[in-house]
């Protein structure tokens, strides 16, 4: 395979400056707390709420809040990142993760074990979102590499750490989570050299409403949606957060419209292609989630897969993520439209879906890896098409505030699908359960039984009180009612993608007919979303874009 710095040089001539790659890798390398941060945290906290003695309520809050933490913060960080320096603020992101690592495992007490994942959250925010705007830096003149760079190291990285977070936790619940101060440490020594500075000359007032509204959105809605499948959608639990989260969107929407400093540009998303890459966002990262967590539960609950048998499982999924971004975006820098790429990843994303809907409870792995393999390339091929778009059409001086808008889209998203799969799934197999019960005639004193029965087999507890008969006969009925409820969940997904799919398509098809038009080109826009004149370089190249390095002038 050619050297990402000679395919930078064939593509982009002279204005590649020695050490992109090594910039180009530290700021992958500071995006990988995002990736190792949940799997850390997923096997760790089971024996930290142990250890700690937390209550159920107490360890499901503990294990979220660093992503509440994360999404509440994303857009103030990328802000700050605009007005104090993109790369100071990602470099103080970094000490703040780590830090944050340390103080959780060292915590003596939930409260403390709590303020840990809060502020490894806030630091992944700055961390992540800034190393994302700053390619625009790095690479100005070739955003779809940089942007194919950035998320394929991060995925291979996340294969590596992601064993590495296993062994350590494995060791004790505070091992695992010393790898983020490890991996904060390392990464903030590769972003002390070579990476440029940027960020806006005249920024104006900071945006205090627009930021308390918007992380108000984010952690309400964020964590009604973890609640729903546990709370159900009709509990307060839900419907609070979900309501405020949506009351305060709108009140950010309506002042970022109207302030002379907006943290956050709402009227770029009048471009079609930004506007466009939000339902594709939505999209890849839903299907991820339905993916990931039902097809996990999948082979625990009806295959009896381990946990370490699972993460083995996926991982061929992971090795598609990366050669996926890769292929994105040598085709985007080949010139290859936006919207081909979208469709394509669209329809193998649904077809994947599709395929998933006819598992049987005898299905062999193989069926599993090849639309596992296939979607996961198919995701890399969107996420990158819709990345570069958040980092060249923002205003220079507010490109971190709109790279970290795409991390919260994901955010969001990934929330959304998986409680809307959880609802539908544990849905079908509850109401599943009982047409069985009410079809075999078996008294209410008996289920509970039989229910009792199907958690002890899946959690591999003894079976020896049970008749072997019974068992037999319950779990095949169970497991039949759970595939069944499965492959209902992924048709019903596989139709949510379409209607994305064909939003996005909608807007990008507008964007192609404005482009011949002569009224929409690829470079920045202004705070309105009218394009910014472009300073060197042709309006039909995708890959064309200021220099943004130097941030010249207020974009305002």
């Amino acid at each position: 395979m050619m050297p990402l710095e000679a395919l930078v040089t064939e593509t982009t001539g002279s204005r590649v400056k020695k050490g992109t790659t090594a910039a180009l890798i530290a700021l992958t390398a500071a995006s990988c707390l995002q990736v190792v941060d949940p799997t850390a945290n997923n096997i760790a906290i089971v024996g930290a709420s142990i250890d700690l003695g937390m209550s159920a309520s107490e360890r499901a809050f503990a294990a979220s809040i660093g992503t509440l933490a994360l999404a509440a913060f994303i857009l103030t960080t990328g802000s700050l990142g605009d007005r104090l320096g993109r790369r100071k603020v990602m470099l103080a992101g970094l000490v703040v993760a780590g830090l944050g690592g340390v103080i959780t495992a060292i915590a003596p007490t939930t409260l403390v074990f709590m303020a840990g994942r809060a502020t490894t959250g806030i630091g992944i925010a700055a961390a992540f979102g800034l190393s994302f705007a700053l390619l625009r830096e790095v690479l100005p003149n070739n955003i779809p590499k940089a942007v194919a760079f950035w998320l394929a190291g991060q995925t291979a990285a996340a294969l590596v750490l992601g064993v590495v977070a296993g062994w350590m936790a494995g060791i004790g619940w505070r091992f695992g989570y010393l790898l983020m101060p490890l991996v904060a440490a390392i990464a903030f020594l590769m972003c002390m050299r070579g990476l440029p500075e940027a960020k806006a000359p005249n920024p104006g007032k900071f945006d205090y409403v627009g930021l308390l509204a918007i992380a108000v959105t984010m952690a309400g809605i964020i964590y009604g949606l973890s609640s729903a499948a546990s709370a159900g959608w009709t509990s307060a639990v839900v419907l609070v957060p979900i309501g405020v989260g949506v009351v305060a969107f709108i009140v950010f929407v309506w002042w970022e419209a109207r302030t002379a400093s907006p943290a956050f540009p709402v009227k770029l998303f009048k471009d079609p292609e930004l506007a466009g890459s939000v339902a594709v966002g939505f999209s890849f990262n839903m299907w991820q989630a339905v993916v990931m967590i039902q097809l996990s539960m999948l082979w625990q609950y009806v295959f009896l897969y381990q946990p370490l048998q699972v993460s083995l499982g996926q991982m061929p999924m992971s090795i598609a993520m990366v050669i996926g971004a890769t292929v994105a975006g040598r085709l985007l820098s080949k010139g290859i439209p936006a919207a081909a790429n979208l469709i394509v990843g669209h329809v193998l994303l649904i077809g994947t879906l599709i395929w998933f809907g006819f598992t049987t409870v005898s299905a062999p792995y193989i069926f599993f890896c090849i639309p596992m393999v296939i979607g996961g390339f198919a995701r890399m091929l969107n996420e990158t098409t819709m990345g570069q778009y958040f980092v060249s059409k923002p205003p220079p001086a507010l490109t971190g505030a709109m790279a970290s808008s795409k991390t919260a889209i994901g955010q969001m998203s990934f929330a959304l699908g998986t409680a809307l799969s959880s609802t539908f799934l544990f849905g079908q197999y509850g109401r599943g359960i009982a047409e069985a019960f009410a079809e075999a005639n078996v008294e209410p004193s008996q289920q509970g039984q039989y229910t009792g029965l199907i958690t002890q087999y899946v959690s591999g507890g003894d079976m020896s009180e049970y008749d072997p008969d019974l068992v037999e006969q319950v779990i095949a009925q169970a497991s039949e009612i759970f595939v069944t409820s499965f492959n209902g969940t992924m048709f019903i997904f596989a139709g949510i993608l379409t209607v994305f799919a064909i939003i996005s398509t909608l807007f990008f098809w507008r964007a192609g007919r404005m482009r011949k038009a002569g009224t929409l080109v690829n470079g920045p826009l202004d705070l309105n979303g009218k394009p910014v004149a472009l300073s060197t370089g042709s309006a039909d190249s995708p890959t064309d874009t200021p220099d943004a390095r130097t941030d010249k002038g207020d974009q305002s």
